[in-house]
């Protein structure tokens, strides 16, 4: 069995987690109506927070470690983390929007 170095494997392996987070969060998305809603907007607010959380510390780790002798690997995942931060700022401000076009 194959031992994996923490520090480099999962900076690799965390834009899969983040995609796959928010594969699972579009499939709750689609499982909402009336019935569970409260349920249902609960977890999708926590995976989503958790999502925002692991963007931003794995786009902070990956920018440092940049200065390195860089890899393909290394430039994907920073690209990755980066269009998932652009992707979770896109939500929160198209909700606050949406928010104040209802209060107004």
């Amino acid at each position: 069995m194959r031992k994996f170095k923490f520090n480099t494997d999962f900076k690799i392996k965390l834009p899969i987690i983040i995609l796959s987070l928010f594969i699972f969060i579009g499939i709750l998305s689609y499982q909402f109506n009336s019935s569970n809603f409260y349920i249902i907007s609960t977890i999708i607010s926590f995976l989503t927070i958790i999502v925002a959380v692991f963007s931003i510390i794995g786009l902070i780790n990956a920018i440092k470690k940049i200065r390195n002798p860089t890899t393909t690997k290394r430039v994907l995942s920073v690209i990755l983390l980066a269009i998932f931060i652009c992707t979770i700022l896109y939500i929160i401000v198209e909700n606050v929007m949406e928010a104040l076009k209802i209060i107004l």
